[in-house]
Parts: C-alpha cells; structure tokens; sequence
C-alpha cells in the first residue's frame, strides 16, 4: 500500500473567494397572530406531555418602575414579610388611603397564591 504525498500547506492557507448567497431564496417572515402560536405552543406541549403555562398578560395592568432610597425599600420588605403580603399590596393600599381610586380587586396581598389554585 503506497501513501500519497499530502498537499502542501500553503494551499489550505490561500484565501478562496467564498460563496456568495443567493439572497432571491430568502423569504420575508410570515406575520403570525400570538394567539396563533400559544394555541400551536399549547398543542405541541400536549403531544408531548410538556406542561406549557403561557399566561395571558392582564392589559388593565402596567409596570411601574422606581427608585426609593435603600431605607424605605428595606422598611417596606420588612412589613411586607410581618404582613405576609407583597410590596406592590402595600404601595396600592398606601396610595388607596390617601385617595387614589384603587380597585378592591387589584388589591391582592399575595399575587402567587391566587395563582395556586
């Protein structure tokens, strides 16, 4: 059995133009409906026996994001954990008392045990 010589090096080394794309073949993205897709996501997960929990957001609520002095956050961490309610409860309930219209069923002490059941 003879070995044939191996290429030299330097040929490996060469740059070599690279293959252009053909960018005809691509296709612009279909536009899908999310429900669309949390029903394709919620089939798949039965097929599979994959747990899919895709919560639909609650439009009526936004995000509020701040910055407090480190003192009071840790004030209110301190009563949320006595009260065992969350912060969020107690800034809605703060701003309640002191005339804001808030909602009594916005006012939920612990959003992750109405999740529960």
């Amino acid at each position: 059995m003879t070995k044939s010589p191996l290429p030299p090096i330097t040929d490996a080394l060469t740059p070599r133009p690279a293959k252009r794309p053909n960018l005809r073949d691509l296709k612009a993205p279909q536009i899908v409906e999310d429900s669309s897709v949390s029903e394709n996501s919620r089939a798949l997960g039965t097929k599979w026996g994959a747990q899919t929990s895709l919560d639909e957001p609650d439009p009526a609520m936004t995000s509020l994001r701040m910055v407090i002095p480190e003192y009071v956050d840790r004030q209110l961490s301190l009563k949320a954990a006595e009260a065992k309610v969350t912060k969020q409860y107690l800034v809605l309930k703060a701003l309640s008392e002191a005339g804001y219209e808030v909602r009594e069923a916005d006012l939920i002490e612990d959003k992750r045990k109405r999740r529960r059941r």
